[in-house]
Order: C-alpha cells, then sequence, then structure tokens
C-alpha cells in the first residue's frame, strides 16, 4: 500500500476506534429507581438531582472546572455511582479508580488523611483538596455552584451507605 492510501483509510479507523473509546468506555448515567432522565425527572431533594444530573432544581448552573469531557455531561454519579460506591471507571483513554464517597466512608478514620467533615467535603468538591490538604485526582471536577447548592449536595452524599 502506498502511503497516502494507507492513511486514507488508517486515519477514518483510527478516528471510529478513538470515537469508540471516549464515547463507549466512561460510565453511562444512572439515575436511581423512579426518576428519570434531566428535564422530566422527580427526584427527593435537589442534592440528589445534583448528584444524578449536575443541575439544581434552582436552576442556578453547576459548573465543572479542571476537566474537560467531551460530547456528554458529567455527574458525580457517572464516576462514583449511583449509590457512592466508586470503582474503576475508563474516561479519556485513562483508567482510575474512584473512590468510595458514601458517608460512613468517608468519615472512617485510619485512611491516608483525616476523616472528611462537611466543610472538608465541600472543599473536595469545589476546589479538589482532601482533609490533609492534598489535591484530589487530576479526573475529579472542581464544581462551581451557590453555596445552598452545595449545602444540599453534602446533605445529600450524608445520606449515601
Amino acid at each position: 500500500m502506498n502511503g497516502w492510501l494507507s492513511y486514507k483509510i488508517l486515519a477514518p479507523a483510527a478516528f471510529i476506534v478513538l470515537l469508540g473509546v471516549f464515547l463507549g468506555c466512561s460510565h453511562a448515567p444512572t439515575y436511581p429507581p423512579g426518576t428519570t432522565a434531566p428535564g422530566g425527572g422527580t427526584y427527593a431533594s435537589n442534592g440528589q438531582r445534583i448528584y444524578f444530573t449536575a443541575t439544581s432544581s434552582s436552576g442556578q448552573p453547576i459548573i465543572p472546572q479542571g476537566f474537560i469531557m467531551m460530547m456528554t455531561n458529567i455527574a458525580c454519579a457517572n464516576c462514583h455511582g449511583p449509590e457512592g460506591h466508586g470503582g474503576t471507571v475508563y474516561m479519556m483513554m485513562e483508567r482510575f479508580d474512584v473512590p468510595n464517597i458514601t458517608w460512613p466512608v468517608l468519615t472512617a478514620p485510619g485512611q491516608d488523611h483525616p476523616p472528611y467533615t462537611e466543610d472538608t467535603l465541600k472543599q473536595a468538591i469545589t476546589e479538589g483538596i482532601d482533609p490533609g490538604g492534598d489535591e484530589l485526582n487530576q479526573f475529579m471536577p472542581r464544581w462551581q455552584m451557590s453555596a445552598g447548592d452545595l449545602n444540599d449536595l453534602v446533605n445529600y452524599v450524608m445520606t449515601l451507605k
């Protein structure tokens, strides 16, 4: 095969493979029983809505910073799962372990940093800093949202068991 012909065949094939990796490897959004996707869903609280959709019932924007997600929206549940148990996620040709963010796990002693409190969880969500002052994984978005929405989200995370 000459160079031009192989490029003409291989370039589109490589694009299709990469597109499949981007679209197929990240977690698809998941919603708790009795709810549907954003726009038509019913949620028990604003915090639950934010966790599953990254949208607020107040209409205030919730914006991920320091992270680029191509061709899809991302919310907490995409990586941490519907119950907050975390796991392994494949995204943007990377594999990374997502921590369990259930409240009993976050507040347990004996981790590589002090246990989380409500305030340090807010710092992790908005600044990407753990209770020990260390930066969280690069794939953890730094979320911008109103103080009320942040309180609602933290209150919801505190219910995860």
